[in-house]
């Protein structure tokens, strides 16, 4: 009877460790956030491919705009960027291109003829200027997943929103520089934007490293006082976390 005893008593104390350690392993929204922005605050070079897909109506045309990029980049002299668009209007012309700097040092296909060097230097700043936005992932965790932090629903290494936060325009921004749309000037020129409805999905590693991004938005807005909407579609993958080694892209 002491022996039965005894067991019974062990057993408890084992289910008691087991509940314990997942009482210590769930965390909080706000302590799970706090984790992944002190993860992708130490981010000196990553590797991103995503695919945008960006259906634009405005002035009674409908335009599906769709953007493949891939993006390696390093925080310290070298990023390589290669953008593959297209458009389903022939009124608003999108063009793919390759981007890759090393050094100072720039490499373009097709390859660029610059007629001085504030032209070039103004490729140089556009090209720069997406890629250290496509890869700011601590711009997203303060600007979207920050303010929305209290509507996130937590799954197995991963959260998810759906709402209409206004927080989801800096989400709409960040998928703005992966969508081919931002080629056509007046896009860029988007005043009076709401959101009508949207989602995201971000899934992470042990590490606490942010491995996806998917998201669906619904955005109003105005052009020269004209309605235009957009519905955008991205879907995003991370890898190599401070350990991408740029390979400059080449033309196929």
């Amino acid at each position: 009877m002491k022996k039965f005893s005894l067991i019974i008593f062990i057993l408890a104390l084992i289910l008691a460790s087991c509940s314990t350690n997942e009482e210590e392993k769930k965390l909080t929204n706000d302590e799970l956030l706090s984790k992944l922005q002190k993860r992708v605050k130490k981010t000196e070079s990553l590797t991103l491919q995503s695919d945008n897909e960006t259906i634009t109506t405005y002035d009674k045309f409908t335009t599906k705009f769709t953007q493949s990029t891939n993006s390696e980049y390093d925080a310290i002299n070298k990023s390589a960027l290669k953008i593959e668009a297209e458009s389903n209007h022939t009124k608003y012309n999108v063009k793919s291109v390759i981007f890759n700097l090393d050094n100072g040092d720039v490499t373009t296909y097709p390859k660029a003829k610059y007629l001085n060097y504030r032209a070039r230097n103004a490729d140089v700043d556009y090209f720069s200027s997406v890629q250290s936005q496509i890869v700011n992932l601590t711009h997203l965790m303060q600007d979207v997943v920050k303010p929305t932090i209290n509507d996130v629903k937590q799954e197995e290494q991963s959260i998810s929103y759906k709402g209409k936060s206004k927080a989801l325009l800096a989400l709409y921004q960040y998928g703005f520089h992966q969508s081919s749309m931002n080629q056509i000037e007046m896009f860029n020129d988007i005043t009076d934007l709401t959101v009508e409805s949207g989602s995201y999905n971000i899934s992470y590693n042990a590490q606490f490293e942010p491995t996806s991004l998917n998201f669906k938005l619904k955005v109003k807005g105005k052009i020269k006082n004209k309605p235009v909407q957009m519905i955008m579609n991205q879907t995003t993958d991370y890898s190599k976390f401070n350990r991408t080694n740029v390979q400059m892209y080449k033309e196929e």
